[in-house]
């Protein structure tokens, strides 16, 4: 499906890619036999098909780019089972190469862009990022050596939050849009697939010793770790880990519910496929976090498509519905902490979150610490360790680490309080482009899906990092997806109303009057 999808991207050129790749491919097989690793073989085959696809279209080059870098992780780990220890200690080509693909194109699009006389930062959200992009780049000499804080910018940064100029110069209509979300919902089909494939049968010898090790000497609440909090360890390892292929599935789930209406025939099966496979691995999983993401989008979805009388009787029912989870936890709570389960016990912990270990853990060793820390250190301490950031000798983290897991500190922390403030606003900006084209006809259901992902992931930063890593890029990929759609129809970011009603075409791009149907027309009432 993917392969039909790019060969219909490219267009008549498409005997050219598939050729040039094919030839590339069998080169690389080649090379393989004069001394280098499959690991550094699949770097550059990889690399050769996104640059050829970049050649003959920029979408699908763009989607090969994205799909190449969230599925890193399981394409190194496949390369290193194979080769066993004789490429363990040759130079990881293939750990390096996707950000730094993607990095390429970014830039490349950017020279592009400024040498055709296009102005870089047309906006507010622009301007923002580069803003933060400066002051993030500027805390580089903070890390202890420029080069490892080189490297905490290129990973955090560029292309992290940069592809957002990229997606913002490629999408330019929602046929684009639609094409991208389709290669998107693939791929999160098909890592869906590979987790319950994980869940089930995905048994690697140093599981099976840690399965033998939990089961004899725990018992019941053993094998009820296995069943439930062993998921962690085996099942989401075509990303980076579990929490990566959750945050980012549920962006894809949000938007590719919200642009429901316009999948038919086979999409349509893909669609339920993957919402079943993925309510399947929340079953399995029962992460507290994703459960909670998954009912914002559900609830923010249903409400922002419904009459404002519904919406009221959306707030109500939904109120209803919370009260009535959290009475069946505080009843439950006795028998969940019973089990012995750490995951059922933390499940519990969710009568009571302001108790809650997890939590109390956060604030007394991650949160306070890093707080006291850009109390002393105001213009940041420097972006080079993303997620696990040097701090003072004063750290409680081990090793000296701290890891803060909660986006506004992380980035306040590394890029000081005028950095974070700034990240702040960028991350309401890009709200505010999402609500602007909720209310354009034709592109309502993307700017609504959107919407519902961000709310999902502000939620989440709270505790968590949904804004780096694959999520952290596919989130900023589609919110420069929405961008471009937004410049193309608000060109002087004037009113909707007053440039675009009862407009039927958007920049070249069929748009279909989805108000004949009733179901999108509530989301542009205010």
């Amino acid at each position: 499906m993917i392969g039909r999808l790019s060969i219909r991207v490219a267009g008549p050129k498409t005997a050219l890619w598939i050729t040039t790749t094919l030839v590339v491919g069998l080169m690389t097989f080649c090379l393989i036999s004069f001394d280098i690793t499959l690991n550094q073989a699949l770097a550059m085959t990889f690399s050769a098909i996104t640059l050829t696809l970049w050649a003959h279209g920029r979408l699908a080059g763009l989607i090969s780019a994205t799909i190449f870098f969230m599925s890193k992780s399981f394409w190194v780990r496949l390369a290193f089972a194979i080769e066993g220890a004789s490429g363990g200690n040759r130079f990881d080509l293939l750990g390096v190469t996707p950000a730094l693909l993607l990095a390429g194109l970014i830039i490349w699009q950017m020279l592009s862009d400024f040498s055709a006389g296009r102005r870089l930062c047309p906006d507010r959200t622009r301007r923002l990022l580069i803003a933060f992009s400066a002051v993030s780049l500027g805390t580089i000499f903070y890390s202890g050596s420029p080069l490892v804080g080189l490297g905490g910018f290129e990973r955090n940064v560029l292309p992290n939050m940069l592809i957002l100029f990229l997606a913002a110069s490629v999408v330019t209509c929602r046929d684009d849009a639609i094409v991208l979300l389709k290669g998107l919902m693939v791929f999160g089909l098909i890592s869906s697939v590979y987790a319950i494939g994980q869940f089930f049968i995905g048994l690697y010898p140093w599981e099976m010793a840690w399965f033998r090790s939990l089961a004899i000497e725990q018992g019941l609440s053993g094998w009820l770790t296995i069943g439930l909090r062993g998921i962690e360890f085996r099942t989401f390892s075509l990303f980076y880990g579990y929490m990566d292929f959750l945050f980012t599935n549920i962006l894809i789930f949000a938007l590719a519910s919200a642009c429901k209406d316009l999948w038919s025939g086979a999409w349509k099966r893909v669609y339920y496929t993957y919402m079943a496979c993925l309510f399947g691995i929340l079953a399995l999983s029962l992460e507290r976090m994703p459960i909670i993401m998954i009912l914002i989008v559900l609830l923010t979805l249903k409400y922002m498509v419904s009459s404002r009388t519904s919406r009221r009787k959306i707030v109500v029912a939904s109120l209803a519905i919370v009260g009535m989870l959290y009475g069946a936890l505080l009843l439950g709570e006795p028998v969940l902490k019973s089990t012995g389960s750490d995951k059922l016990v933390r499940l519990a912990e969710l009568a009571n979150p302001f108790q809650a270990t997890s939590i109390l853990d956060r604030i007394e060793t991650k949160w306070l610490p890093a707080l006291e820390t850009i109390k002393s250190n105001p213009i940041g301490i420097g972006i080079g360790y993303g997620s696990q950031t040097k701090a003072s000798d004063s750290a409680e983290e081990s090793d000296n680490y701290i890891k803060p897991h909660n986006e506004i500190i992380q980035k306040t922390l590394e890029t000081g309080i005028i950095g974070g403030l700034i990240y702040l606003l960028l991350m309401v900006a890009v709200f505010k482009d999402s609500l602007l084209l909720a209310r354009f006809r034709g592109l309502e259901m993307l700017g609504a899906g959107m919407i519902s992902a961000t709310l999902a992931f502000w939620i989440c930063g709270i505790v968590n990092l949904p804004f780096s890593g694959s999520s952290g890029l596919l989130y900023w990929l589609m919110a420069g997806a929405l961008l471009g759609l937004k410049q193309s129809a608000f060109p002087s970011e004037t009113s909707p109303k007053q440039t675009w009603e009862g407009a039927d075409t958007f920049n070249g791009c069929s748009v279909q009057d989805e108000t004949k149907s009733g179901h999108h027309h509530a989301v542009g009432q205010q």
